[in-house]
């Protein structure tokens, strides 16, 4: 029961609410302030993966849940790719497709470190802009490529990018010294270019070779101080994220500028790719079950929710009853109405002020963190709402 006063039955027919005596209006906001703090709870349930977080609200109402909700959709800001300088492109995606596909690459950098565009016409700095380079063309086999791209790690390391360039042959057999220096360094750009296994285009007898261009081609190119105060560096969170794909002799070549925003301006800066919640089930055993009944209960209902335990002396002829174990688990099926004698034994509802909420994120920040900032922006528009209404008092004061 909830100051709402009542239950929501799920039935046979659907969800019924189930009015009960409410709990007595407040008589100021400090008696308010006491029973709801008396009453919340905030207790973190899973961890199924780090960008997965489930946790539960005990003593609010619906109001202040989707509101919570709508905050981390739409009011948690993060970086995204805003504006992208093509220089080249002659692959098949068009201009406009390909900055899209780019604005959606989530970047794995905390928003709170850079500060907002107030205006349009705000400068770029190195305080509230970040921007990675995009240089690639697609050679006539993917040898090529690898060479290329050996070369260019080999010159960024200080060594040289020429694989002809050997030096002199020790033995006199400098052929010899130039496929194993050429070896050395495919091997290298293939040990170092990702740690995840991305996956190439197939080569297709008869057809010309494909180049995939992916979200780790994007180059961090650091503005200012920017290299000190992000010594790990600023890349896309996936590197596998396919942008593009190039045949022999197409290029791109780009420049992308990132920026803060929030996802009610465009759906690429939101942190969360699903925010929800529901209402915590309750289920009761208003009739003891046993023996057959029991294990069909627990057969017909989700796994965890019921238990069979032994019976007591006193329950005697029965061997096994079914308890509830977890209702946490419960989905609110209904299979269990499907047998007359479960149908009267067991009653199942929902509490409506005790939140079930589920947080995916999208890994440019963790779960926990988008919490605690949704929480925040609540509080400032908690805050902004007390000082309006106190302005508007004082205005009604200064009139009379």
């Amino acid at each position: 029961m909830s100051a709402s006063g009542g239950y929501y039955d799920v039935t046979e027919s659907g969800i019924h609410f189930r009015h009960e005596p409410p709990l007595p209006t407040p008589k100021d906001g400090q008696e308010f302030l006491e029973r709801f703090t008396k009453g919340f709870k905030l207790n973190i349930l899973e961890r199924p993966s780090d960008d997965e977080l489930i946790f539960e609200m005990i003593g609010i109402d619906v109001s202040f849940a989707n509101a919570l909700r709508r905050i981390m959709i739409a009011e948690v800001p993060t970086v995204a790719v805003e504006h992208v300088y093509m220089w080249n492109n002659s692959s098949i995606v068009h201009d406009e497709v390909l900055s899209h596909r780019l604005g959606l690459v989530p970047i794995n950098t905390d928003s709170r470190l850079f500060d907002e565009f107030v205006g349009d016409d705000d400068e770029a700095t190195d305080r509230n802009t970040i921007v990675f380079r995009l240089t690639i063309k697609c050679g006539k086999s993917r040898k090529e490529d690898a060479k290329k791209e050996a070369a260019r790690m080999m010159r960024e390391n200080g060594g040289t990018e020429d694989p002809d360039d050997v030096g002199v042959s020790v033995m006199g057999q400098s052929e010899l010294d130039k496929a194993a220096k050429e070896s050395a360094m495919l091997y290298q750009a293939s040990s170092t270019s990702n740690a995840r296994k991305i996956a190439e285009a197939i080569e297709t007898p008869g057809r010309p070779y494909t180049r995939h261009v992916y979200s780790k081609d994007l180059e961090w190119v650091p503005q200012g101080d920017q290299a000190e105060r992000f010594p790990e560096g600023i890349r896309p969170v996936h590197e596998d994220i396919l942008l593009a794909k190039l045949r022999p002799g197409q290029m791109i070549e780009l420049e992308a500028h990132g920026r803060r925003g929030y996802g009610k301006d465009h759906a690429k800066y939101s942190p969360v790719a699903t925010a929800s919640y529901r209402l915590m089930p309750r289920v009761e055993l208003v009739k003891p079950v046993y023996d057959e009944l029991a294990e069909e209960l627990t057969n017909l209902y989700e796994p965890g929710v019921f238990k069979l335990v032994d019976c007591g002396a006193d329950e005697a002829p029965h061997r096994v009853k079914a308890v509830v174990h977890n209702p946490y688990a419960c989905t609110m099926s209904r299979n269990y109405m499907r047998v007359p004698e479960l149908k009267e034994s067991v009653r199942i509802t929902r509490i409506p002020n005790h939140f079930i909420f589920s947080i995916e994120g999208v890994g440019m920040m963790p779960p926990g963190v988008i919490l605690s900032e949704s929480l925040r922006v609540l509080q400032g528009k908690c805050r902004n709402l007390i000082r309006l209404v106190d302005e508007t008092l004082e205005a009604d004061v200064l009139t009379e």
